[in-house]
């Protein structure tokens, strides 16, 4: 935000939004749909597909045991993949065995956010 502020030459005393500078720009947020993107295509297939070790998988699907700290619950990786597809655990598991059907799924949900997933992965 930082470099379009200077390019367009916006004081920080002027009081724009940062969605009315991307908007001028012609440009969108891209760190975000590249990390969504990222970790529903990249790492859930590979970890899922990858049969010479289950640490991955049992990561993926672990908890551990501790204690609860206070505040507000953490989100967990599964929760947020699973928001992002809208699919649960066990159907998330079997759908990306098969890479042609969970590539399928990441462009539906990558599309239903507009991102479109080989510009994020550029």
């Amino acid at each position: 935000m930082w470099f379009f502020r200077r390019l367009l030459r916006v004081s920080w005393k002027d009081r724009r939004t940062n969605g009315n500078v991307l908007a001028e720009m012609g440009t969108g947020r891209t760190l975000l749909s590249l990390v969504k993107e990222r970790r529903l295509l990249k790492y859930i297939g590979h970890a899922e597909r990858n049969t010479k070790t289950d640490l991955m998988k049992t990561i993926f699907e672990g908890k551990t045991e501790a204690k609860r700290g206070r505040g507000r619950p953490s989100l967990s990786y599964v929760d947020q993949v699973s928001k992002a597809t809208g699919l649960k655990l066990q159907s998330i598991s079997q759908k990306s065995q098969d890479r042609v059907i969970w590539r399928g799924i990441v462009k539906s949900s990558c599309a239903a956010a507009n991102i479109n997933p080989d510009d994020a992965a550029r």
